[in-house]
Formats: structure tokens, C-alpha cells, sequence
């Protein structure tokens, strides 16, 4: 008897699904309160709207869409307080993570390199889903050398909750390339193995990605980095 698969044929769309809803967040193609058209959106990808509502469904409980009965899934709004507590809690979790992380590998510095070679590939392209999808990849991977699972999958997702805001920066070419020095800068630190430098290029880099936040925010004042940032930054 042939073994059943592990996942109904639903499962792919909706996975399908999911990922394309992720990446059109992520880049800004749906905006922040705009509401998900279903049956639009269902003939677009290609399904129907089960699978469409199942995925629908999982960014809802991700708390990247806000379902509201009646009316359907809107992509989430955040406001200058909800992202200054993301911030924080990247802060404070990233910081503990590169405290005790473990020095990679050569290969693992070769795929480092690999990936933001990728990333300096795409810096002149029109439309950015692939430098943030590869920008993601970079900082993932990092997290996989720490030994502190729970905690690199909190940072994960806030990461997702925080890439539609602070990712906007990506719009601009001349932000494309200082992530990607500050990539370079990360990966030195990492194979020279010196903590302390490692420290201030993750630090420099979450400061500069906060830019983001002045490009996201409709109609608010611009989001100014806590002093503990600045601070620290400036260092």
C-alpha cells in the first residue's frame, strides 16, 4: 500500500498561498489597513478561497492581519508605540543572542558571504521582494548559531511583524547599499570572532533600519530612536 502523504493536497496552496500573502506585506504591495479582496485575490493566486482563508487565517493569529467578523482580514496597522516596543524587544533579544553566539564555521561564513553577495546582485532592481526575501535569509541565518531556540524563534517573529514597517527603507537605493556594507561589517566581526565589534555592527544596523519607520507611518510624526538607541549607536 502506497504511503499516504504527510500533508492533504490543500496543504500546498495554502502554503502557497501564505508565502505569497508574507512577501506582497513585506514589500509594501498590501498596505498596512488595506482590506484583503478574497475573491479577488483567490483568482490572482491561482486557488480557491479555502486554502486562500486558511492562510488568511494564519497571519491573523501571526498578528499580521486583523479579522474583524462580518468584514473580512485587513493587513495590521501599528502605531508609533506598538513599533517602539518591537524595537525594544529586538533590542534586547538580539543583543542576548550575539552575547552567546557561537563563532561559524568557514562554510558558514562562505554561505554568509554568499547571500549578501546575492543581496549586492539586487540592489539596482526595480522591485525589491527578492533583497528582502535575501535580507531575511542573512539575519536567519545568523540566529541558527545560537544555541537559545526559544528566543530566536521570538526574534523571528517579530521580525515578521516588524519587516512590513521596517522594510521600507528599501525603497531607497542608497539604503539597499549601506545594508549591505553593514552586512560586510557583521560578517567581519563574526570571523574575527571579536564580540565586541560584532556587537556595535548589529547595533549600527538595527539603528539605520529604524529608518524605515519614517517611511511607513501615514499621517504621524516621524518615530525618533529611543536615547538608549542613540546612545548606543553613536558609541
Amino acid at each position: 500500500m502506497p504511503t499516504p502523504p504527510l500533508k492533504p493536497p490543500i496543504g500546498g496552496a495554502v502554503e502557497r498561498a501564505l508565502q505569497r500573502l508574507l512577501m506582497m506585506i513585506m514589500c509594501g504591495e498590501l498596505s498596512p489597513g488595506e482590506q484583503i479582496r478574497q475573491q479577488e485575490m483567490a483568482g490572482q493566486f491561482g486557488i480557491s478561497r479555502v486554502p486562500l482563508r486558511e492562510a488568511l487565517n494564519v497571519l491573523a493569529q501571526q498578528s499580521l492581519l486583523v479579522h474583524r467578523p462580518n468584514q473580512g482580514y485587513f493587513v495590521a496597522k501599528r502605531g508609533p508605540g506598538e513599533l517602539a516596543q518591537i524595537r525594544r524587544m529586538l533590542h534586547l533579544l538580539e543583543n542576548e543572542v550575539m552575547r552567546t553566539l557561537q563563532w561559524p564555521t568557514e562554510g558558514e561564513l562562505a554561505q554568509l558571504r554568499a547571500i549578501n553577495d546575492s543581496i549586492r546582485a539586487n540592489l539596482d532592481q526595480d522591485h525589491w521582494a527578492e533583497l528582502m526575501r535575501l535580507n531575511r535569509a542573512f539575519h536567519n541565518f545568523i540566529l541558527t548559531l545560537s544555541p537559545f531556540q526559544l528566543i530566536t524563534e521570538e526574534i523571528r517573529r517579530l521580525f515578521t511583524l516588524a519587516d512590513p514597517f521596517f522594510g521600507a527603507k528599501f525603497e531607497r537605493a542608497s539604503a539597499r547599499a549601506l545594508t549591505v556594507q553593514e552586512h560586510d561589517l557583521i560578517i567581519a566581526a563574526l570571523a574575527a570572532q571579536d564580540r565586541s565589534a560584532l556587537m556595535q555592527a548589529v547595533e549600527a544596523h538595527r539603528y539605520s533600519n529604524a529608518e524605515g519607520l519614517t517611511l511607513t507611518i501615514a499621517g504621524q510624526a516621524a518615530v525618533a530612536p529611543p536615547a538608549w538607541e542613540v546612545g548606543i549607536a553613536k558609541a
